[in-house]
């Protein structure tokens, strides 16, 4: 997972109100470090005139496609919202620990609060083994107090990739 994930893809103290906020914030991380594509070229459609636009928003419809199905929230206030799309050029995971928790579920849904979010996006190509592995890694290290704990204390970007990496390499 080392290679999915760098400083830049990590985000302390994120000031969002939303779970809407927060995804887009971790989807624009994802945009900026060049993980995405633009999907009109790759398609052999007319020359997309904006692909920074393009390659965002087919991203963003499709982590808000899989919240719709089922919120991504995963218990001890993090959520892992993920994408399968053709906009990710590179897979890539995204880190934000937020300021103050939000809502994750959906009206009717339990009132869940988020506090943690690790957003994953992957292409529809490598949508099985690697994308399960992905969710599989992070979730067992969520599972992990020390983890958790670990987690809540950083101050830096540089301490949190530290965490993640090595929590990731310790899974088999």
């Amino acid at each position: 997972m080392g290679t999915l994930i760098n400083e830049k893809l990590i985000k302390l103290d994120m000031e969002v109100t939303t779970k809407e906020e927060a995804i887009e914030n971790l989807a624009k991380l994802i945009h900026e470090e060049k993980k995405l594509n633009c999907v009109w070229k790759e398609n052999s459609l007319d020359k997309c005139q904006n692909c920074d636009f393009c390659s965002k928003t087919g991203f963003l419809h499709a982590l808000h496609e899989r919240e719709k199905s089922f919120p991504t929230a995963v218990g001890y206030s993090f959520a892992i919202p993920h994408g399968k799309c053709g906009s990710v050029k590179d897979a890539a995971i995204a880190f934000a620990r937020l300021k103050d928790e939000v809502k994750w579920g959906e009206d009717g849904d339990e009132d869940e609060y988020v506090k943690y979010v690790f957003m994953i996006g992957v292409s529809e190509e490598a949508a099985g083994d690697e994308h399960m592995r992905i969710l599989i890694k992070l979730s067992t290290s969520i599972l992990d107090d020390d983890f958790r704990d670990r987690l809540s204390s950083i101050n830096t970007k540089e301490e949190a990739l530290q965490i993640i990496k090595e929590y990731s390499d310790n899974i088999n």
